[in-house]
């Protein structure tokens, strides 16, 4: 869907796309633009134009036909995307309806500090946000006004986040002329020409850039904040870097090449597309460093399961979905277990050290399954299993002894995946099968350890055991059980020997 049409499904009274036209799209042009030019700066997405004013003097006036402002206003919302170049002052009106007596404005204050203001003659109310508008840098501007019957309020948002700075600081005056926005002289935002209610008028900073405004007004609902962010925002926001659709392995490596780099400040950092089959995928991040205003950092258009993992310092933590998938954002954090002798404290190397999730995290414990068999494949359906290939299971509880142990699985689908297993046991598997993630099971080595790095998505508790049976000197089994933070973690186990 292109995201004009995402906007028309918000039911705008109007919509402007500023493409290399002066175009409501409703289909009714309006008015000139005096000094104003489009240039090949798109905004937002399925643009390729934008309207640049290029001088102090330069505003465009619409529409000059079709009725904006004349009625009531209980209910008042307009949005759409701007990026100036400059440092701009004295203070500049972005967006405009109306006189000093009754409007709506975008105001860009001292240092590009953004300024939401609705005027009325008994009071003035102003939101301003908590980030600057960066030259070169494309944003998307809301403001929802909140009439009679809907709360009186001003509420304004920068990139779909809602602005909380206000003067003055009660956004809710509860003032008898909100209950209804009367027929105001909606004219030119610097007093200069009066143009009754049926005016919008642009008056901008130098250089400034639009796309894709439209106005919502009346009685009817305006915009939810998801609408708001999601829908206006995320769905328009163009990426710097784009990892296109392919195998697993073309998109890391694709990814890859970003890696040790460190992402600007922008509306959305990198767009991952769906990888060929549009399957569940997994992809690493390698010390990629996100500017801490950045938007979006990551945003998946598949419409299946992504698991991103953190790497090396990576710290993607704001991610975007669009057509209906799922991201899993992992961090990974060092996993440490540490086996030494009670008595000496000495390491002890080649201890059998196994850890499993237990409950209350984001891994499966003890998790009911059914099972499965093709030649030597065991297919487990897991109802949203949230495991990943490679990842480690201990099943237990079939009949049948040759599907139960410890294995490595290739996962297949979000409620399935697969392991080898031995023999030929009947199909399918009968009994009380439950699935528990594995998080370490492998021996020490010299220096009494097992590390493994372990994606971090919350905090998760396990539970396990270390023992040395299988070489002089042995050691009883030592219960083990705590919870991997997302600081990680690194125990010591304290063994007996078994004489």
């Amino acid at each position: 869907m292109a995201y004009g049409d995402v906007i028309d499904a918000l039911s705008p009274n109007h919509r402007w796309s500023f493409d290399n036209t002066v175009n409501d799209q409703v289909g009714t042009v309006h008015g000139t633009a005096s000094g104003t030019t489009f240039v090949t700066t798109p905004l937002c997405e399925d643009a390729s134009y934008s309207l640049l004013t290029d001088a102090v003097a330069d505003r465009l006036t619409l529409p000059s036909t079709t009725d904006i402002n004349n009625s009531a206003q209980t209910r008042k919302a307009f949005a759409g995307w701007f990026m100036t170049t400059a440092i701009n002052d004295p203070p500049k009106r972005i967006y405009g309806e109306g006189d000093t007596t009754t409007s709506f404005a975008f105001i860009m204050g001292w240092g590009n500090n953004v300024i939401y203001e609705v005027d009325d003659a008994n009071f003035t109310i102003q939101i301003f946000g908590n980030t600057h508008l960066a030259p070169n840098r494309k944003y998307h501007l809301c403001m929802v006004f909140e009439g009679n019957g809907y709360g009186n309020e001003l509420r304004a948002y920068l990139d779909g986040v809602e602005q909380l700075g206000a003067y003055p600081t009660d956004r809710q005056p509860d003032y008898a002329t909100l209950t209804a926005r009367t027929v105001g002289e909606f004219g030119d935002p610097v007093g200069t020409v009066a143009v009754g209610g049926k005016e919008v008028i642009l008056n901008s900073p130098v250089n400034g850039n639009y796309n894709e405004w439209a106005s919502w007004d009346g009685a009817v609902a305006v915009l939810t904040d998801s609408e708001i962010r999601t829908e206006l925002f995320e769905k328009g926001a163009l990426p710097d870097v784009t990892i296109s659709s392919g195998t697993q392995s073309a998109m890391q490596t694709a990814l890859d090449a970003y890696s040790s780099t460190t992402r600007a400040d922008a509306p959305l950092c990198i767009r991952i597309e769906a990888n060929t089959g549009d399957t569940d995928l997994t992809l690493e991040l390698d010390d990629i460093t996100f500017n801490s205003l950045a938007s979006i950092h990551v945003q998946y258009v598949g419409t299946a399961a992504l698991t991103l993992i953190n790497t090396n310092g990576s710290d993607c933590s704001i991610t975007s979905v669009t057509n209906g998938g799922t991201i899993v954002l992992k961090t990974e954090v060092s996993v440490t277990v540490t086996a030494k002798d009670a008595v000496d404290f000495s390491n002890i190397q080649t201890a059998r050290a196994l850890m499993l999730a237990a409950t209350g995290g984001d891994l499966p414990f003890e998790e009911s399954v059914t099972i499965v068999r093709s030649a030597s494949t065991a297919t487990v359906t897991h109802t949203a299993h949230g495991l990943v290939t490679g990842d480690g299971v201990s099943i237990v509880g079939a009949n049948q002894q040759e599907y139960n142990g410890i294995y490595t699985i290739t996962v297949t689908g979000v409620n399935t995946y697969t392991y080898t297993v031995s023999g030929t046991p009947d199909t399918p598997a009968t009994g009380t099968i439950t699935s528990t993630a594995v998080i370490i099971n492998d021996l020490t080595d010299v220096n009494g350890e097992v590390t493994t790095l372990f994606g971090y998505t919350s905090d998760q508790p396990f539970s396990g055991r270390i023992r040395k049976g299988s070489a002089s000197t042995f050691y009883q089994t030592s219960v083990i059980s705590g919870t991997i933070l997302s600081s990680g973690l690194n125990i010591i186990s304290l063994l007996v020997g078994d004489e």
